[in-house]
């Protein structure tokens, strides 16, 4: 079982929260497609290939004295899938002229990912231990 860093995904998380929450409030649906690329990117290629994995462990978790605690790595994963999910269909709504449903699926995230780097309830994740790995 592959582990991850916990504050791998919580550093995603807030990120992603502050892309998405940015996009809204300066009305610019294009930041929903950049955030939607890194969640794709991250899920597909992991933790190798995932842009804001990359600069936590390299920029940040370097200037950290603290020991490192990981987790199991699917759940985050899974989550990042979802969100992916909902800010790609968010891209599409935008494209096709229904900002009000793109809208909508990216506050999900918005929320869900504050949610998860603020408290450490990662949604997904639970979805995740009931559902797909009970």
């Amino acid at each position: 079982m592959s582990t991850v860093d916990v504050n791998v995904p919580r550093f995603n998380q807030a990120i992603i929260a502050l892309l998405t929450g940015l996009a809204f409030v300066i009305d610019q649906p294009w930041l929903v497609l950049v955030a939607f690329v890194v969640l794709a990117v991250s899920w597909a290629g992991g933790p190798r290939l995932a842009p804001l994995t990359r600069l936590y462990v390299g920029l940040i978790r370097p200037r950290l004295s603290s020991p490192i605690v990981t987790e199991p790595a699917a759940p985050p994963r899974f989550s990042q899938l979802i969100g992916a999910g909902f800010l790609g269909v968010a891209s599409l709504a935008f494209a096709v002229g229904a900002p009000a449903l793109g809208w909508g699926l990216t506050l999900i995230v918005t929320a869900l990912a504050a949610l998860a780097a603020t408290t450490r309830i990662c949604v997904g994740c639970i979805v995740y231990r009931k559902v797909v790995a009970p």
